[in-house]
């Protein structure tokens, strides 16, 4: 699957949606803001940082589980994968994103045609699949959805939304999806920012965007183009096809919103196209569900999977908000820490809570969510107090292995090799641990280094 981003050809959709042959933007809305338009929809919680405690605001999106869209098979799907190790994949039926087996990528990620169609073939006799099903090999995304060290910025940018009179669903939807965690990553289309915003939509809005300097990476101005582009321009663009159909709708339904999020990430031009593909004659979760397997002009594959993904990230994230009652805790290892200090873990030996304590703060360095010093420090304290208790950790090579190779696909090379070579002590012949090496080595320029690895592992 290919990364979900803001595609090039959207911007070009917009402009021909809205602007039209008169060659006019569209005007900008200057009715007042309500006050309070927008408590109903937020929740608020306690969130505790690495740094600090404070108090932040939320979009309440648990009305998904209400309206039942955790059902879906869709949703349900990428929801796996947003927590899945990009070490494993899913093999599952295109259209309807049916699991069959989750297996190690490495299983599928080197095989070419021929042998991919025989191999495809395979695992539909052992599950009796049609052959006209098309499978697809999904691996892990657990590298890219950085949803808690998101958490800080979801609460300003629903902020900076509700200023600009834009329903904040769409802040937080747009940030889990589009680069969580990552407000100067750049698409392969150009796009940037926490919002992945085309450079002309951006600078229509006021942001600077040239060689020297790009505003689409500051949260705050990136969040004013984004909300005037939705309220100006992709909002208004959904009105208009569901009103030229007659079809009834409300703004904060769910079915709506989802609809503007397609037109964000295909364009207005591209959705139109699959609405008028579907024809349909209402609205509803139904029609969202069609749009999932229509293909018509740009609207394909990756347009399909956003509100899929929009879903599954905001179901997640529910899951996230409500796991520790009122409060929010950032970073994982502290707070078991703090409980395991307190006694306030049951069950579980000593030996077993220190095991899982060190799994948490690796999580948190993985997810960003403290710096890798921080993580040697705290891990290494508590192996210390771990081996008081005859144990060991890991117990096997591969975990570091998983661990810097999932390191290596966020290119923090220098971090892998720093948990590769300590793997290397414990087991000095480790082959995969070799090979790894070799390849952070190679990811980071040094050549010598590389083969030096390379040659350790009979390459």
């Amino acid at each position: 699957m290919k990364k979900i981003i803001t595609n090039a050809f959207y911007i070009t959709s917009f402009l021909l949606f809205s602007i039209g042959c008169s060659g006019k933007e569209p005007a900008v809305e200057t009715a007042p803001i309500i006050p309070g338009k927008y408590d109903s929809i937020l929740v608020k919680k306690v969130v505790a940082t690495k740094d600090d405690t404070s108090r932040m605001a939320f979009v309440d999106v648990h009305k998904l589980k209400n309206e039942r869209w955790d059902q879906l098979a869709q949703p349900a799907f990428w929801k796996r994968i947003i927590c899945l190790s990009p070490d494993s994949c899913i093999v599952n039926i295109a259209e309807t994103r049916t699991p069959l087996e989750q297996v190690p990528y490495t299983d599928w990620k080197t095989i070419v045609e021929p042998e991919l169609s025989r191999e495809k073939a395979k695992v539909r006799d052992r599950y009796n699949i049609a052959n006209d099903k098309e499978l697809y090999i999904t691996s892990g995304k657990r590298h890219f959805f950085e949803h808690r060290k998101t958490i800080p910025y979801l609460s300003k940018a629903v902020q900076y939304f509700i200023d600009n009179d834009v329903d904040p669903f769409y802040a937080q939807a747009i940030l889990l999806i589009e680069s969580p965690g990552k407000s100067k990553s750049v698409s392969y289309a150009g796009a940037g920012g926490p919002f992945q915003l085309m450079p002309y939509e951006a600078q229509k809005y006021g942001l600077v965007v040239n060689a020297n300097r790009d505003d689409r990476s500051d949260l705050k101005k990136s969040a004013y183009a984004a909300s005037m582009s939705l309220k100006n321009g992709f909002i208004p663009a959904v009105r208009k096809m569901l009103n030229e159909r007659n079809i009834k709708y409300n703004e904060t339904d769910t079915w709506f919103r989802l609809l503007v999020m397609h037109a964000y990430h295909a364009g207005p031009g591209n959705l139109k196209c699959a609405i008028n593909k579907i024809n349909p004659t209402t609205g509803g979760q139904e029609l969202i569900v069609k749009l999932w397997t229509t293909e018509a002009c740009g609207f394909k594959n990756e347009s399909q999977n956003y509100s899929q993904l929009a879903l599954a990230s905001l179901l997640n994230f529910d899951d996230l908000m409500n796991s520790d009652g009122d409060s929010v805790f950032i970073v994982y290892g502290a707070r078991y820490e703090s409980k395991m200090n307190r006694n306030q873990v049951k069950g579980a030996s000593e030996s077993d809570q220190l095991t899982t304590c060190i799994e948490k703060y690796e999580r948190d360095m993985i997810d960003g969510t403290i710096d890798f010093n921080t993580y040697q420090t705290k891990t290494t304290a508590l192996k210390n107090q771990l081996a008081k208790t005859n144990s060991k950790y890991p117990v096997n090579e591969s975990h570091y292995v998983s661990l810097a190779n999932e390191l290596m696909i966020k290119r923090m090379n220098e971090e892998a090799v720093a948990i590769l070579k300590n793997n290397l002590d414990l087991f000095p012949n480790s082959v995969s641990t070799s090979d790894s090496l070799s390849k952070a080595y190679k990811n980071l320029g040094k050549l010598e280094l590389s083969q030096k690895y390379a040659k350790q592992n009979g390459k």
